[in-house]
């Protein structure tokens, strides 16, 4: 006779649930801040651009907008932080891996922070 023991969990503990989320607004932030920077850019002159006479083309950096980049990164690279935290106190079991998404969304955010950085106070 085997003795089969049930699985008693009625959802995912409060870590993984933690990490979930982690992993949720480091990539959403991170690709928020994208975003922003593309609406952000300075404008070129492109052919149709040029061929139609446009002359309403902006040549310099929103600056409104710049702030609310350096906000999105900053967010980014803290809850990959804080996702690596729990990720590796959650290590225990062989089934346990890495998010490999936490370790791009912080190497992408620290990069990007640290371009921003120069960008704003140099």
């Amino acid at each position: 006779m085997s003795l089969r023991l049930s699985n008693r969990r009625k959802r995912t503990d409060l870590t993984i649930r933690l990490l979930a989320w982690s992993n949720a607004v480091a990539v959403i932030s991170l690709a928020i801040a994208i975003c922003i920077i593309a609406v952000a850019k300075p404008q070129r002159m492109n052919f149709l651009d040029h061929f139609y006479g446009v002359q309403r083309l902006n040549p310099t950096w929103d600056m409104d907008l710049i702030g609310y980049i350096g906000a999105m990164l900053l967010l980014s690279f803290l809850a990959s932080i804080v996702g690596l935290f729990l990720n590796s106190k959650r290590r225990r079991r062989k089934s346990d891996h890495i998010h490999a998404t936490l370790i791009l969304s912080l190497v992408a955010s620290a990069v990007s922070l640290f371009f921003y950085l120069r960008f704003t106070l140099g």
